[in-house]
Formats: structure tokens, C-alpha cells, sequence
């Protein structure tokens, strides 16, 4: 495309829905994370596209639909999503960015370059990592520009959890209140 729209896509990938790994809680959390998401976007004009089945075969109908020159998503450093995303990029044209964390994954390491595997160590060896400085993030705009292309509802909930809301809304209060 001509870098004008962006499809804001999210899609359900049976094989991480149906883990055993995927409880019914953190399942309802994604689901209600998406939720605030299209809510959000929908008070920009837009809104969250949503399709499921295998990533690679969704996103490649996806992308010629939109006429997208690029996919982008960012990376997960879990063992399937690692081997998803490079079998994904062998066939698309995937840009992989680091989510917005204090210290990204792979940063904070034993010494011997093995990952933690107790809490209390790793939290030392984070705290003693220096902070990142202030970074160039670009405002959300107001309005953003998305094709019209068909979307599935987001299913509901498996479960309820109001005790951990989800959505950035709910992170950023709850910064705020960590910071305070």
C-alpha cells in the first residue's frame, strides 16, 4: 500500500489458543485485551480486524486484501511463537519489533548467559540494570485510516477475571499506582 492505512489485525491462533499452557484465564485476558483494543480504535475511526486459523495462511490472505506492502508485529520470545514467526517471515514480508519493555527479553542473564530461573536472583540482576533513557514515541494519532475488510466478532470470555482487568487504560492506572 502506500503507507496511508494500516490494518490493525489480530489473529487467533488455534494452536496457542487451545495450549495447555493457555488457561482459561489467561485466554479471557487476551480476549478482553482485544476488546479494549477495538474500543480504542474505534474512537479513532478505525477498528481492530480480527480473523482465525494459522498466521501464516491468515496473514498472507490478509496482506493481499489490504494490498499491504509490510506486516508488522511485535516479537514474542516464546518457544512456538519463535518458530511461528520465523516459518511466517520465510514466505511475508514480517518486521519484527521489541514491545515496549524496560529491559527486552534475552537483556537480563546469568552470568554464564542462561535465563533465570528463580525470581529473587533475576529480580536483583533487573534492579541492577541501568534504565533505559527517555524514548522518541510517537503520539497515538486521532483518526487512523483502515480498509474495510471482513472481520469475526471477538468470541467471549471462557471465564471472568475483573480482578486483573485487561487494556492499556488499566496498565497505565495501574503504573500510576506502582509509581505513586
Amino acid at each position: 500500500g502506500t503507507g496511508d492505512q494500516v490494518v490493525p489485525a489480530f489473529v487467533l491462533d488455534p494452536i496457542v489458543l487451545n495450549s495447555s499452557y493457555n488457561s482459561p484465564r489467561r485466554t479471557a485476558f487476551l480476549l478482553d485485551g482485544l476488546r479494549a483494543l477495538d474500543t480504542e480504535l474505534r474512537a479513532r475511526g478505525s477498528r481492530l480486524i480480527v480473523r482465525g486459523g494459522d498466521p501464516e495462511h491468515v496473514l498472507a490472505d490478509l496482506r493481499a486484501e489490504a494490498g499491504a506492502g509490510s506486516i508488522f508485529a511485535q516479537r514474542d520470545v516464546s518457544p512456538y511463537a519463535l518458530k511461528r514467526d520465523r516459518r511466517v517471515q520465510r514466505d511475508l514480508p514480517l518486521v519484527l519489533t521489541d514491545g515496549l519493555t524496560v529491559h527486552p527479553p534475552g537483556k537480563v542473564v546469568r552470568r554464564d548467559g542462561g535465563a533465570y530461573t528463580v525470581f529473587t536472583p533475576y529480580s536483583r540482576a533487573w534492579r541492577a540494570q541501568p534504565l533505559p533513557g527517555p524514548r522518541d514515541l510517537l503520539p497515538a494519532p486521532a483518526r487512523i485510516l483502515t480498509p474495510s475488510l471482513a472481520s469475526i466478532p471477538i468470541p467471549d470470555a471462557p471465564v471472568e477475571h475483573a480482578s486483573f482487568p485487561a487494556g492499556e487504560q488499566e496498565a497505565l492506572r495501574r503504573l500510576e499506582a506502582f509509581s505513586a
